[in-house]
């Protein structure tokens, strides 16, 4: 089995998205060297794509991520693991603090780790082909439950977690961790959709409105609230913030910044 790739392409027919997919036959397990790819590719999505307005994050075939490769973890050590979860860590924060939106477009299961990147991502989309599970405990590791406490409630966690089952799209909807289940033929048109919708408001307000998002995320009311209201006041003074106003007053698309 190959390392694999992190395949990225512009879609031109939507402008400022770039489509990301998670390529390693035959079940998109994260081997070492592809959690450090997807990490770097994130941590330099503004050097490589300067254009870029939203991100896609899907995986080949028909699955989204089996989570981390299993053969690389039976023959764990305490030191390869150490260093193996020093990497984990930077990929899945790489991909939350991503300046820009990411999309996750759930094609097929995610497992244990394939799950911690979804939630990693802004949105999350899934085909009724789609499935999540935390199979962990089965092959004797730990991991994954905190970042998935951000798409379902604790009790839901614990019962992913401790046994290990398997629950569809429709079930994380409920809950509010997917925001919607299509067809499959209809997973990619529906996230590039909404990516291109994202595309379309001001570059440099949704950029802030993504940071002041992920640093009060688990801030106090008061605390965030103060911290959102700075980000206002910030965003205020942008030339985008009066071109907002005045297109709206004209009732004409707005002319964004490039700069």
């Amino acid at each position: 089995m190959s390392d694999g790739e992190i395949d990225a392409v512009e879609v031109h027919d939507h402008p400022g998205t770039v489509q990301v997919t998670i390529n390693r036959a035959p079940v998109n397990a994260l081997s070492l060297a592809l959690t450090r790819k997807l990490r770097d590719f994130f941590l330099s999505v503004d050097e490589r794509y300067p254009d870029a307005r939203c991100i896609v994050l899907t995986g080949a075939g028909k699955m989204f991520c089996a989570g981390a490769d299993v053969k690389e973890l039976s023959e764990r050590t305490t030191g390869s693991m150490l260093a193996r979860s020093a990497v984990t860590r930077a990929t899945f924060d790489a991909i939350r603090r991503c300046p820009i939106p990411v999309i996750a477009a759930v094609n097929g299961p995610a497992i244990g780790a394939g799950v911690v990147v979804a939630s990693c991502c802004d949105i999350i989309l899934a085909s009724e082909t789609a499935t999540f599970s935390l199979p962990e405990i089965l092959v004797g590791v730990m991991g994954g439950t905190r970042h998935t406490a951000r798409l379902v409630p604790e009790k839901v966690v614990r019962y992913l977690a401790l046994t290990g089952r398997r629950v569809d799209a429709y079930y994380l909807q409920r809950f509010g961790g997917v925001h919607e289940v299509t067809a499959p033929d209809d997973l990619m048109p529906v996230a590039l959709t909404l990516a291109g919708d994202m595309a379309k408001n001001s570059p440099s307000a949704v950029r802030l409105m993504k940071e002041a998002i992920n640093l009060t995320e688990d801030m106090p009311l008061n605390e965030g609230y103060r911290v959102e209201q700075l980000f206002t006041t910030l965003a205020s003074s942008m030339p985008d913030s009066k071109e907002a106003a005045v297109a709206f007053l004209e009732k004409r698309k707005p002319i964004w910044n490039k700069g």
